[in-house]
């Protein structure tokens, strides 16, 4: 009764045995779809990401994640398949932005050759872009985990924003190795998932990541942070 509605969700289902093996990311992802309602819509928005892909996009997307179906980390869950999807969301800003030409970029073979994600063309020039996802923090994954109590705040501490920075520093290292021509265009895409799991204060952080923003020194990429609004909202996309 989902698969007409997560077409693209479904091919990864598939890639994995019928039954889902207990251990793998969809087992009983039918029945967690109907009993859960809030998941099919979280899988509604990732479905309508990757339908953004071509099929060249799709294909390359689908094979670096089918090892990450059966890759549940014992800290933090299913992060490094989410964090692999999120790619798309890069890969349709840069559609957004009126990019040809788009296309994933696989790994270097040699270790120590970085590379960003996503390589486009606009107006004759490289467009390069490298998404990055920031997590909960590790107290809040282990209070999630550990069913513990916790608090969130209206304010983004400074460890977050030292966080940021260097998560931001490491996009553009990555894509200054693999093409260091001054005339190409650098994006940091940055999802990030709060502490505050609902998003509640996400309003209320936004001005302390604007001035993240607009303080960045110019030399360094272009910045666009995305992130749910209060009580998981739609995505919005800041900067770019």
């Amino acid at each position: 009764m989902h698969r007409n509605d997560l077409q693209r969700v479904y091919e990864l289902r598939d890639l994995l045995p019928d039954p889902v093996p207990e251990g793998a990311y969809f087992a009983n992802f039918d029945e967690t779809l109907t009993e859960w309602p809030g998941k099919k819509v979280r899988f509604l928005e990732i479905e309508a990401e990757l339908q953004g892909l071509d099929a060249e996009a799709w294909a390359f997307l689908k094979t670096e994640l089918t090892p990450l179906l059966k890759a549940k980390d014992a800290a933090r869950g299913w992060q490094q398949l989410f964090d692999k999807l999120n790619q798309a969301k890069g890969y349709n800003h840069l559609k957004r932005l009126g990019c040809t030409g788009i296309r994933f970029i696989p790994e270097a073979k040699i270790k120590g050759n970085p590379t960003p994600d996503i390589e486009a063309t606009e107006n004759g020039r490289t467009v390069l872009c490298e998404v990055k996802t920031i997590n909960a923090s590790e107290i809040e994954a282990t209070r999630r985990r550990t069913g513990s109590v916790g608090h969130s705040t209206d304010h983004l501490n400074e460890q977050f924003l030292g966080k940021l920075r260097l998560t931001v520093e490491q996009a553009a290292k990555q894509m200054q190795a693999y093409n260091a021509d001054v005339r190409a265009r650098r994006i940091a895409y940055v999802v990030i998932n709060f502490d505050d799991m609902l998003h509640e204060y996400a309003d209320r952080y936004a001005p302390q990541l604007e001035e993240f923003r607009a303080n960045y020194p110019a030399s360094g990429p272009e910045i666009v942070l995305c992130y749910k609004g209060p009580f998981g909202t739609e995505d919005q996309n800041h900067g770019g």
